[in-house]
């Protein structure tokens, strides 16, 4: 990972730091537990910036949540300002930003959102609401799944109950299912003990929680797509930061958002699972259909009641034109 995003940012070398530039120290903190596949990226992303950026910025890495402070905190003191810069899912900070949660519903390169004026609506809400800055979105092609210890025939999840995050909520519940809230650490004992059928996750990341024990079968195809982003205290960024640490920090972290490598790793991901013994549901091809329409119509149904304002003008920068 550090060697693909290094490859790709070359230019970054070139850097000039000037002498009298005195080195910003930012506090770091991830969103999900540290060396996990979600904080991969992040602590590339560090590890490049304090290489690349010495003596001009330089990130203090504290580690991940819930190790250092509560997953669903990280967002709120980024805002506060406790921290100063953080990778996390905007699931994880609906607290926040309501509107986070329609990340997960962009069906369009980031390219053509930073083009079409959706990025620019985004970080106006991001600078109201959060007191941040967006500063890229770290994943784009990590499709959700619904894992599940019991076997179904047709979309129906009456009678399951499956551990969510805000991300699923609404779709679980539209097909039936019982929501039960937790962060990633509680899920392997809670699956052991049977409290939930199962959980949503992406492709990616099962391995680094032990979930494969425990999991008996996944439902394809994907939906939706896990979005990571790495947001900046908006004081910091625009007090703090001079503009030579700003190009700095904008650039290694533009060669993260442009990548596409993580296409091949889900497919590799996937492949993994079913080595592991992990079974795959596929419903038949009507079930398909309506399983993909009501998680996709549960979104958006679930984005626009939270924010009436803003969440019809997000689905019209995030969708498909026709």
């Amino acid at each position: 990972m550090i060697v693909r995003i290094a490859a790709g940012i070359a230019l970054a070398a070139a850097f000039a730091i000037p002498a009298f530039a005195q080195e910003a120290v930012l506090k770091g903190i991830s969103g999900f537990p540290e060396g996990t596949a979600y904080s991969s990226k992040f602590e590339a992303y560090i590890k490049l910036v304090n290489e690349k950026g010495k003596g001009l910025v330089r990130i203090n890495y504290l580690g991940g949540a819930p190790k250092v402070m509560p997953t669903f905190d990280v967002g709120k003191n980024l805002r506060d300002g406790l921290v100063d810069i953080i990778s996390s899912t905007g699931a994880y900070y609906t607290n926040v930003v309501p509107e986070a949660d329609a990340q997960k519903l962009l069906e369009i390169p980031m390219a053509e959102l930073r083009k079409n004026g959706g990025m620019a609506y985004l970080e106006k809400i991001y600078n109201e609401k959060m007191k941040a800055h967006y500063l890229a979105r770290t994943y784009s092609y990590d499709e959700f799944h619904i894992y599940v210890n019991k076997e179904i025939k047709t979309p129906d999840f009456k009678g399951l109950k499956l551990r969510v995050t805000p991300i699923y909520r609404a779709m679980v519940e539209k097909l039936g299912g019982t929501a039960v809230t937790s962060a990633p650490p509680e899920v392997y004992t809670m699956l052991e003990r049977n409290t939930v059928d199962g959980y949503g996750w992406p492709a990616r990341g099962i391995f680094d929680f032990s979930w494969q024990k425990v999991t008996k079968y996944r439902i394809d195809p994907g939906f939706y797509n896990a979005d990571l982003q790495m947001l900046v205290n908006l004081d910091v960024w625009t007090k703090k930061l001079n503009d030579a640490q700003r190009k700095l920090l904008t650039e290694l972290a533009m060669a993260i958002e442009v990548d596409t490598g993580d296409k091949a790793i889900n497919a590799a991901e996937r492949k993994k699972q079913e080595d592991a013994g992990i079974k795959v549901i596929r419903f038949s091809a009507a079930d398909e259909k309506k399983y993909l329409d009501v998680i996709r119509d549960a979104g958006w149904e679930s984005v626009i009641k939270t924010s009436p304002e803003h969440g019809p003008k997000l689905r019209a920068f995030f969708t498909k034109k026709n």
